[in-house]
């Protein structure tokens, strides 16, 4: 048996049980209960966090566990929309190091610390297949300098795929993510992954250029000021005018979710949610691209955004040659876009992926770093992550 994953859900109320009830699923699910498990991946919408990690922990005590909040996980046993999911993994060919950071008061310090796989006997070793999984909290840093840094770091030699833990609104609660029995805030927790066999990696979205290229011209943390040299509302007015779509100055919301911006290259676009504008005319943004940038505002029809489902999980499985399991990051954004379509996109994952078990959990974008592939955080957008038998 070289590689063996569990997964498990549950939407108990409390949270302790919540915990308890999904690592039990996850646990039972193995084809050998007795396998020791080398990591342990958490991600939960419950409103309890912290209780349903010392479930968790109360079921896998001292397993190495990562994760992150979220607004909803799926596997084959279904949807639970505030509960948990716990996916469980033992390999005998594949090397997890696990890591946290937690955002200093003065100065940056290191991201990812010490990696294994770019010491010096980690560049000679057999399990030379290398990628990062991410989970960093919304509020760490700007999402796209989280995986530049991460980039640098690695030096280039390391594949990257994560989510990021979203701020909840609806009962209020901000972004957390796990470590082990920690649970923190403003940082991430991270796992080296090192592999005998190839690993597979893919990221997808459905959405393509209506408009533009335009120039980003100012931006700051999470506002894009000028494009163009013009106020970034000017920009966007003049292309619902220009493409006759109607909308109302103070309900924007419904426009802007169907027509993101973006920065496209090689077929795909690094999309950017648009959240609204402030009184400035300055655009809200998760991550604004760089000054200098050539962006895009794009569209997509529903079943575009379907298909692409697909379309990630057939890429990481041609990477990966062969699949033990999977794990599936899906934008929350992407259930807005589709509305009630979206349980077409759970069940397009469900048959892609067959009978192998897989856990998927709806993050605040997607994290990505692949060859081919502007790297950075991606709205609006589904990424896979194949683990080799």
């Amino acid at each position: 048996m070289a590689t063996a994953i569990g997964v498990g859900l549950s939407d108990t109320g409390n949270g302790f049980d919540c915990g308890q009830d999904a690592a039990r699923a996850a646990v039972a699910s193995l084809a050998q209960p007795t396998t020791p498990i080398t990591l342990a991946l958490l991600f939960t919408s419950h409103a309890q966090p912290e209780q349903v990690l010392k479930g968790v922990n109360a079921i896998l005590g001292d397993t190495p566990l990562i994760g992150a909040t979220s607004v909803g996980q799926y596997s084959h046993a279904g949807y639970v929309e505030h509960g948990a999911g716990v996916m469980l993994l033992h390999s005998e060919h594949i090397r997890f190091h696990t890591n946290r950071y937690q955002r200093p008061l003065v100065g940056k310090g290191r991201l990812l610390g010490d990696l294994r796989g770019v010491a010096a006997d980690g560049l000679g070793s057999a399990f030379h297949h290398r990628a990062l999984m991410l989970f960093p909290d919304i509020q760490v840093m700007n999402l796209d300098e989280v995986v530049e840094r991460a980039m640098t770091e690695t030096g280039m030699l390391y594949d990257i795929l994560g989510g990021s833990s979203p701020n909840i609104d609806q009962p209020p609660r901000p972004p957390a993510v796990f470590f082990n029995r920690r649970v923190f805030r403003h940082g991430l927790s991270a796992a080296e992954v090192l592999s005998q066999a190839p690993l597979g990696l893919a990221l997808d979205n459905g959405w393509t250029p209506l408009s533009g290229a335009y120039r980003v011209t100012h931006t700051d943390a999470h506002r894009i000021l000028k494009i163009d040299g013009r106020p970034a509302w000017e920009v966007y007015e003049d292309f619902l005018n220009e493409q006759r779509i109607a909308y109302r100055p103070d309900d924007l919301t419904a426009i802007t979710l169907r027509y993101p911006v973006g920065v496209c290259a090689n077929g795909t676009c690094k999309v950017s949610f648009v959240m609204g504008f402030d009184r400035s005319g300055a655009m809200l943004v998760t991550a604004p691209p760089p000054v200098g940038k050539l962006i895009h505002i794009l569209a997509a029809q529903p079943d575009a955004l379907v298909t692409a489902a697909g379309r990630a999980i057939d890429h990481a499985r041609q990477r990966a040659e062969s699949c033990a399991g999977a794990l599936f990051i899906d934008c929350m954004s992407t259930a807005m876009v589709l509305g009630d379509t979206y349980r077409q996109q759970r069940a397009v994952v469900q048959e892609r992926l067959g009978d192998v078990p897989f856990l998927g959990f709806r993050s605040q974008g997607v994290l990505s770093r692949l060859q081919g592939q502007t790297a950075g955080h991606y709205e609006c957008s589904v990424g896979t992550f194949i683990f080799p038998r």
